[in-house]
């Protein structure tokens, strides 16, 4: 019950502060807008700012809130098109105290914006029909949430051409499935959303935002080390903002993660820095709910004294207490809670009111659902009325039909004359455009034939350099390497029959032997890796990662699903592209860490590999023209992938790469 109730509790937290997104750096945000108001001169982008700052203020100071949406009102007035987005903001002043006035608004601003075919106005109906989803979503409507997304939010989204926003539709889906234990559908949206958020450059806290929900999935299919690699990830995206209210729902998962792995303490300080922080933003409701949490953290334990002090006080707290599932929760807590302490008399009076809220909440719903099919009989009524009418309708009509009859026989003989004339001048051009599109398609063939030559000759050269790259490989280990081992074995063979004078520069040139033959080793395995063959690709990826490590470069390999079917050839391509990736941050980026992602979707294989370094401009033609990213091409290539760079300078650089493998 206890580890339900705890899954129960961060689904009610994530509902609740659904909206409740602001950019990571709200007062530089707000500023910024401000900065507008002043120096603006059109009345149209001086509305626009006004009417974001209530949306910035709302869950800081309503009546600034209030201020600004009817500054952005008056000046928007003279311009149709903002009317629309005014409809869009009033409706979220609604959006937690009267939904269907919030949703009506909503509708309102979606019929204002329709009129207009342009980016700026999708992006808008995109976000409009997301929050009337969300309101479906907290009235219990999942099924009406989903089909919103799929066939409002995200095509609008797509239509917009913002692929941020796209990568956050895909992540609520995510979040849909989770909430109806659909995990594995629910880890794919949430992947599809980090890679489509990754690629788009997203604002940081959207994309912390996809990693700890990820993680929050990832407790409940009880994958922990994921769970902690995805919550490592969130909090490396957070950390430049310590005061962002997306820490409040990173540190309720971890709090969680840690309570579902028997880390107790470190669950109670996660919770502990969430409440610290929903107080200094006077946000009573996460606050309570996160003390919410820490009664399980307690609970699971065995402190049932603090357990019940904290439901104890949270029974006199009217923001949490406002919500039945809550009060629910709070009553069967305290009645087992009682019930460990041995107090069997307070264990039932809490059951009893726990029984009779359940109660109420059934007879409610009983209610409810007697009215819905009172509404359905109505509608069969009204079905069947309609359907009287038309029989009548039809019957007028026939007589009508029969005059036409007569009309239509004289009209079809003429069409049909006519048909024949136009199958005639169609049946030429026809012949002419097939005429067309056989050269055209002969054409194209020379091209496919070109391009697979090359190919055919690039996997050629590369699989010449691997030959020769395994006989270098073999002639060091057999050759160089039986020689070195040689004369070690007779030096020391010397080393005790030399006089003291020489002992010493014998050991020291025994010392270079060594270190040559460990030179030779290392080669030899660069230029063949003999882990593949004998670990796997996985686990030569990870020596490769491992070997690279110092302690000022730092590797964090990850791998997901990697197939154990892949061909050599695609494993030591795949090897060859990890290494080439570690050479060029290891020479040129500065970074002291660097993360590798190794993951395989079926026939699709991806790599990402992300550091902290200096960057650089990938536009630049002579950052084009290395001979590390000229290699890197052209391996990719031979598997028929694609490649895509992101970097700037000072900001480091993430390579997503894109493989098709027979798997």
């Amino acid at each position: 019950m206890i580890r339900c109730s705890l899954i129960t509790l961060l689904l009610t937290l994530g509902i609740h502060i659904c909206f409740a997104q602001t950019p990571l750096s709200g007062s530089t945000y707000a500023d910024s807008l401000n900065q507008i108001l002043k120096s603006a001169g059109n009345d149209s982008l001086k509305a626009r700012a006004n009417l974001l700052l209530s949306e910035y203020w709302y869950n800081k100071d309503k009546d600034a809130a209030q201020k600004y949406l009817d500054k952005g009102q008056e000046l928007g007035k003279p311009y149709p098109y903002l009317k629309g987005l005014q409809q869009y903001y009033e409706a979220y002043f609604y959006y937690n105290t009267d939904s269907k006035k919030s949703q009506s608004i909503y509708l309102a601003a979606d019929s204002l914006l329709k009129g207009y075919q342009n980016a700026d106005a999708y992006y808008y109906r995109s976000k409009v029909w997301r929050r009337i989803g969300a309101l479906k979503q907290v009235e219990d409507d999942e099924k009406a949430f989903t089909d919103i997304l799929l066939n409002k939010a995200i095509p609008f989204a797509r239509q917009s051409g913002d692929s941020a926003l796209v990568g956050d539709h895909y992540m609520a889906l995510g979040i849909v499935f989770k909430n109806q234990r659909q995990l594995e559908k629910a880890e794919e949206y949430c992947l599809k959303a980090i890679h489509a958020l990754k690629n788009a450059h997203a604002e940081p806290g959207v994309l912390a935002k996809a990693y700890y929900t990820i993680a929050e999935n990832y407790v409940f299919e009880e994958k922990y080390a994921q769970t902690k690699a995805m919550l490592d990830s969130a909090k490396v995206r957070l950390a430049p903002y310590p005061d962002s209210e997306h820490f409040l729902r990173y540190y309720a998962i971890e709090g969680m993660y840690f309570t579902v792995v028997e880390q107790y303490d470190d669950a109670l300080v996660s919770l502990d820095k969430g409440i610290a922080l929903a107080k200094k933003h006077n946000l009573k409701y996460e606050e309570q709910t996160l003390l919410f949490q820490k009664f399980y953290v307690h609970y699971n334990n065995k402190e049932y004294r603090k357990a019940e002090k904290i439901f104890q006080f949270l029974l006199e707290q009217k923001e949490i207490m406002s919500l039945a599932i809550n009060k629910l929760q709070i009553y069967q807590g305290l009645t087992e809670t009682y019930v460990n302490l041995g107090d069997m008399k307070q264990a039932y009076e809490w059951q009893k009111k726990y029984s009779t809220l359940s109660d109420s909440l059934h007879t409610s719903k009983l209610k409810s659902d007697i009215n819905a099919l009172e509404i359905k009989y109505n509608n069969a009524e009204k079905e069947k009325r309609i359907a009287r009418l038309e029989a009548e309708n039809e019957m007028a009509s026939l007589s009508a039909r029969n005059n036409r009859l007569a009309n239509w026989l004289l009209g079809t003989i003429s069409l049909f004359f006519l048909f024949v004339v136009l199958y005639s001048y169609f049946y030429y051009r026809k012949d002419k455009k097939l005429a067309f599109e056989k050269e055209q398609n002969y054409r194209n063939q020379l091209t496919k034939l070109k391009q697979d030559q090359q190919l055919m000759s690039a996997q050629a050269m590369l699989k010449g350099e691997e030959l020769e790259r395994k006989r270098m490989a073999q002639d060091l280990h057999d050759g160089l390497g039986g020689i070195l081992t040689g004369v070690r074995i007779n030096l020391s063979n010397v080393e005790t029959k030399v006089a003291k004078t020489l002992y010493e520069e014998v050991k020291k040139i025994i010392t270079n032997v060594d270190k040559s033959m460990k030179e030779l080793r290392r080669i030899a395995h660069n230029l063949m890796p003999e882990s593949l063959s004998r670990i796997g690709l996985s686990g030569a990826l990870e020596d490769l990662c491992k070997s690279y490590e110092t302690p000022d470069f730092k590797v964090d390999y990850q791998p997901y699903e990697i197939q154990s079917s892949l061909t050599e050839t695609e494993k030591l391509t795949i090897y060859r592209i990890v290494q080439e990736l570690l050479n060029n941050a290891l020479r040129h980026s500065k970074a002291s860490l660097v993360i590798v992602q190794c993951s395989q979707n079926e026939n699709k294989f991806y790599i990402t590999v992300e550091d902290n370094g200096t960057g650089f401009d990938p536009t630049s033609p002579q950052n084009q023209k290395g001979l590390g990213l000229r290699n890197l091409d052209h391996r990719v290539q031979t598997m028929d992938g694609t490649i895509k760079i992101i970097s700037e300078p000072n900001d480091g650089t993430t390579v997503n790469i894109e493989l098709n493998v027979l798997g």
